[in-house]
This record gives C-alpha cells, sequence and structure tokens, in this order.
C-alpha cells in the first residue's frame, strides 16, 4: 500500500490527520493513515477523514466501533479520549506457563505524547507497588505489592498484573512509530477486573472519576397504632 504523497493540509484544526479506510474481501475493516486512496488486491477502499486518531475515522467513515475485545474495550476508549490514538489491542491470549498477555499499540507522533503516557502510567504503578503494609514480620525482604481492588472493594486477582512499555518499530503498520502497552498475568488469565482496576486509576489521576454510588439508608419499620378493643 503506497504512502500518499505530501500535500498542503487543509485547515482541518489541530490533532487532525487523514485516515483511509479499507474492507477486505473477508469483511474486516481497517484503517491507515495518509496511504494513497486506492482499492487493490484483496481490499476496496471505502473512504477517508479528518479525524483525530484510528477509532474516530473509523466511526466518522463507517458509523460503529472496530471490534473491540470486551474485557479492554474500557481501558482503549479511555486512553483515546486522553488523546492517545490506539490502533491494535487484545485483552490476552494464553501462555505455556498458564499465565496470559495483552497489549494495546498507541501510534505515537511526537515525544510529548510518550512522555505523557510514560509519566502516566508509571505514577500508578510506582504509587501502588511499592512496599507492602503487612502488620508485623513479613516473608517478602523487600516487600511485596499490596493486594488491589476496585473503588467500591471488589478484590483484584493474585498475582497483579504487571504492564511493561515497547517500542515497536517493525511492528506498528501505521504512523511513524509505535509503542506497545503490554499486560502480564502471572500463572493465570488477565480479567476484566485487572483493567478495570487501571481504568479506575488512570481515572482517579486524570479528573475523569465518578462519584461512588452512596449506599441507601437503612429502611426502618414503621410503627402503626392499633387499637385495643
Amino acid at each position: 500500500m503506497a504512502k500518499r504523497k505530501p500535500k498542503r493540509k487543509p485547515n482541518v484544526g489541530h490533532g487532525k490527520r487523514l485516515f483511509q479506510v479499507f474492507r477486505h474481501h473477508c469483511g474486516t475493516n481497517m484503517v491507515n493513515l495518509e496511504v494513497e486512496p486506492k482499492s487493490g488486491e484483496g481490499f476496496d477502499f471505502v473512504g477517508e477523514v479528518y479525524a483525530e486518531g484510528f477509532l474516530a475515522a473509523h466511526v466518522a467513515v463507517l458509523g460503529e466501533l472496530p471490534p473491540l475485545d470486551a474485557d479492554i474495550k474500557p481501558l482503549v476508549l479511555l486512553l483515546n479520549e486522553l488523546g492517545f490514538w490506539t490502533e491494535f489491542s487484545c485483552s490476552g491470549h494464553a501462555e505455556k506457563n498458564g499465565g496470559s498477555r495483552g497489549y494495546v499499540l498507541v501510534y505515537i507522533e511526537r515525544a510529548e505524547t510518550l512522555l505523557r503516557l510514560k509519566r502516566l502510567l508509571a505514577d500508578i504503578w510506582d504509587e501502588d507497588d511499592g512496599p507492602c503494609d503487612c502488620e508485623g514480620e513479613c516473608d517478602f525482604i523487600d516487600g511485596h505489592p499490596p493486594v488491589r481492588s476496585l473503588r467500591d472493594g471488589t478484590p483484584i486477582p493474585l498475582p497483579n498484573m504487571d504492564v511493561r512499555l515497547n517500542l515497536v518499530v517493525d511492528g506498528t503498520l501505521h504512523g511513524e512509530w509505535g509503542v506497545s502497552i503490554d499486560f502480564v498475568g502471572y500463572e493465570r488469565p488477565l480479567t476484566a477486573l485487572d483493567y478495570a482496576w487501571l481504568v479506575e486509576q488512570i481515572e482517579l489521576r486524570t479528573g475523569r472519576a465518578k462519584p461512588l454510588p452512596q449506599p441507601l439508608p437503612p429502611l426502618h419499620k414503621r410503627l402503626t397504632i392499633q387499637r385495643v378493643l
């Protein structure tokens, strides 16, 4: 697929780029960035649009989000709301040791975007994965990650999900370069709770956290006065 020759960009607003949407003959769709809007062997050109990200372009041209794994979908949508353009994602695939790995591939156009992403994730893991707060002696010399839970108290399975940032040069299909946010579940599959916990932590640090629902007041039995005959 040929890269589009650079042309003078119209005034379409800050941050928008020209995306092309294609449909493979097998029925799947693909969003590309600034390539020639031409059909080719095995795929048809559907349309192009100036948009802020691959997901936004998919919605603008096709009227719907691309297929996303249900467990990781809230995280993918939140990252796009924060200005991180995601290209691909997977909530997890099984490893030989019983664990699993998931990922979100993020398109990086500016160094500032990568720095902002690194600071956001480092802030979460540095605060929550410090020394343990066990009472008395601990079997771990250097401490261990505390038990995680959602804001409503729902516990997260152990051991804790880990995260890694990897620069992707050959693996990304679009853009100048990409960063893969890799999620690792050790000796267990990753679950929707792992990603829900990360979504909550990001929301708390970006001013998007919603107040937790307040518990309902206890019901009082209504007193009735009966006439004594």
